[in-house]
């Protein structure tokens, strides 16, 4: 099992988190949207792909997007979902 974390401004119960199961990053975040619809539509694009601008994170490490589809979430570890952010 792994832990996925979310921002609590995106949950309808403000839970921010949730359990899930290892496997490549893209597949868990697929599964984890199916698991909870609310969620979908703030990771996925109205094509079905993913939003490249949603944040990803594995245990402390930040996962840059042309990495994402190479990363393992291996069982105990937590993936974070950040908000975007307009500004810098």
């Amino acid at each position: 099992m792994i832990k996925i974390m979310v921002p609590s401004v995106w949950s309808p119960d403000g839970d921010t988190a949730f359990e899930g199961t290892e496997g490549p990053l893209p597949e868990v975040i697929r599964r984890f949207a199916d698991d909870h619809p609310w969620i979908g539509g703030r990771l996925f694009g109205p094509d079905g792909e993913p939003l490249r601008y949603v944040n990803l994170c594995v245990d402390d490490e930040m996962i840059p997007r042309r990495r994402r589809d190479a990363t393992v979430v291996e069982a105990g570890s937590t993936v974070t979902i950040l908000a975007p952010m307009a500004g810098g």
